[in-house]
């Protein structure tokens, strides 16, 4: 699965996480797993997450990518 966060970097957002901040990203797929997706123990680790800070045409633009490893962005 991928899921599309709105943040500036991955040290931003395991910063925020680290000091409690709660993240969520989206699934655009149009295949089953569409929805919205907390960054914590229940997201399935191996969660590709894609980091974005701009959208064009209704559309995220990722900037950079991560993977979930059950505690934080790798």
């Amino acid at each position: 699965m991928k899921i599309y966060v709105k943040a500036n970097s991955k040290v931003e957002i395991n910063r925020g996480l680290a000091e409690g901040k709660t993240y969520t990203g989206v699934n655009y797929s149009f295949f089953g797993d569409g929805g919205i997706y907390e960054l914590n123990s229940e997201l399935p680790i191996g969660t590709v997450i894609a980091i974005y800070s701009q959208m064009s045409g209704g559309n995220p633009v990722a900037k950079s990518w991560g993977t979930w490893n059950g505690k934080v962005l790798k």
